[in-house]
């Protein structure tokens, strides 16, 4: 990766490399619903930039429509966007 990547980790280790945030988190997601899931839980950051939940959460209802989504302010420093799926 270079300086200024987006990346997608999954348990701590790099999933993921990108150029923008909301579309690592897309095709995070995609990756990890990819095995089934009913509720994804997103908890934006407080760096996270304007909108950043509002692209995932329209991405979800485009691809994968049956997901349930709840979206949180975490005021998290380190990560601008955690996801939870179940």
């Amino acid at each position: 990766c270079q300086p200024g990547d987006v990346l997608g980790l999954i348990e701590g280790d790099v999933a993921m490399i990108g150029a923008a945030q909301a579309q690592v988190a897309a095709q995070m997601l995609d990756r990890m619903l990819s095995g089934g899931g009913e509720l994804v839980t997103l908890v934006s950051g407080t760096y996270a930039p304007d909108g950043l939940t509002d692209t995932v959460e329209a991405h979800l209802r485009d691809r994968h429509p049956d997901v349930e989504v709840g979206v949180y302010d975490g005021g998290q420093v380190l990560f601008p966007l955690l996801i939870g799926v179940e």
